[in-house]
């Protein structure tokens, strides 16, 4: 992890989505009742790992534009092989919440 921002960014995304109850599958992120939304929206409840990146580093900057530069880094740093295996998003359609969570993990033990 190459900066404190970027390790905070994934602490509080894991905090966001550790409860199973707030993470979701198949899209960013979804309402408590499952209505899809952008990751920012402030009626977001739920979070895929990716969506989940993107609004704790909107929570910690508060920009769009930068919050979507940080999270991309640090989307990169916890599945470095991202764009040849389909990464972080195929981990968590595929192998579920707590795979994901074990990436955080890793990723923040590496840091």
């Amino acid at each position: 992890m190459a900066t404190t921002v970027q390790k905070q960014v994934l602490i509080n995304a894991r905090a966001l989505i550790a409860d199973p109850a707030h993470w979701t599958m198949w899209m960013l992120a979804c309402t408590e009742k499952g209505r899809p939304v952008t990751w920012h929206d402030p009626s977001a409840r739920r979070w895929c790992a990716v969506g989940a990146i993107h609004r704790a580093a909107y929570d910690l900057v508060g920009d769009r534009r930068q919050a979507m530069r940080i999270a991309n880094e640090v989307v990169n740093n916890v599945y470095p092989h991202a764009w040849y295996r389909r990464g972080l998003p195929a981990v968590n359609d595929s192998q579920g919440h707590t795979a994901v969570l074990g990436l955080f993990d890793k990723a923040l033990a590496a840091a």
